[in-house]
């Protein structure tokens, strides 16, 4: 990932090598040499929350400002530094943890992360040596993309922040907010509803309209949910229940619906800030403490009695 910072806004020749002599000859030199950006040595560099910084980390706190100026010109210097920050926190820093030897997550399903899948491009030890940059190079061209996507999303978050503020200021209704495009909203939404009245989101994706919950603050649950009867159903079983012709469905979460209609969707935010509130469905939950249970136990850590218990 190092590698793809640097070819944002270098033309680059990489030399890879543990040379001494060589290395003197290079003008960056990164993850090798006890120079500014290797992270091998026993005094090492931390974030303010404890993560040590890697070679990757340690490149993107030289030069992220310039890899984001350099995708978009019009930023501000307070917008930028905010982006910077961003990607550190959401993609850098766990690159960093698991450089350091610091297992970042710790799932019952094995989840694979970047650290991970990008270590897979290592050549295996039966592959051809003379291969080996040639492995390296497919690495960097699946980070370029990550690094590239990553970039997108954060600077088009920055640039949602006008057009969501001025809807959250228009809304007919304290509770519903209306964007008149698929902005990422979720982030800016979370600065500027102080109060935290905002239960739903209506917005325009192709040829329909969404209606979609906004999250609980420090929690995987909704400020809101979808009504139960809603749960699941779609098209002319969903259309019933509402009194309407073009519903096209709605998530057995409970987090989003959809209608083909304007009118339609915003009769459906109607109906659901009316509708009195209640908890998700409790076999949720259910399903859940039985597939926790099932992988505890076979790992050896729930046994069948205990289960039962």
């Amino acid at each position: 990932m190092a590698t793809a910072i640097l070819k944002e806004i270098f033309d680059i020749e990489v030399v890879r090598t543990r040379d001494l002599e060589v290395l003197k000859e290079l003008d960056i030199v990164y993850d090798v040499g006890d120079g500014e950006f290797d992270h091998h040595q026993v005094e090492k560099e931390f974030r303010e929350k404890g993560t040590p910084y890697a070679a990757c980390g340690l490149i993107w706190r030289k030069f992220g400002k310039d890899v984001v100026r350099a995708n978009d010109k019009e930023l501000s210097e307070g917008d930028i530094s905010s982006i910077v920050r961003s990607i550190d926190r959401n993609l850098i820093e766990s690159i960093d943890a698991s450089d350091n030897g610091i297992r970042a997550a710790m799932t019952i399903i094995p989840t694979p992360n970047i650290s991970s899948i990008i270590s897979n491009f290592n050549p295996p030890w039966n592959a051809d040596a003379e291969n080996e940059d040639e492995y390296f190079n497919q690495a960097v061209k699946l980070a370029d993309v990550i690094l590239g996507n990553a970039l997108a999303q954060q600077i088009s978050t920055v640039k949602a922040k006008a057009p969501i503020a001025e809807a959250f200021e228009k809304r007919p209704r304290e509770e519903l907010l209306i964007l008149d495009r698929s902005y990422p909203w979720a982030r800016v939404l979370n600065s500027i509803d102080r109060e935290r009245k905002i239960l739903y989101v209506v917005f325009p994706r192709e040829d329909e309209y969404l209606l979609q919950t906004v999250r609980g603050s420090g929690s995987l649950g909704n400020r809101k949910s979808l009504p139960e009867t809603w749960a699941g159903k779609r098209d002319e079983e969903l259309n019933e229940i509402l009194g309407i012709d073009d519903a096209i469905f709605c998530h057995s979460g409970r987090f989003i619906a959809g209608a083909k209609s304007y009118e339609s969707i915003m009769k459906m935010a109607d109906i659901a800030i009316e509708t009195p509130d209640n908890k998700p469905p409790k076999r949720f939950g259910h399903v859940l403490q039985k597939f926790i249970a099932k992988q505890l136990k076979s790992i050896g850590i729930l046994d069948g009695d205990e289960k039962k218990k």
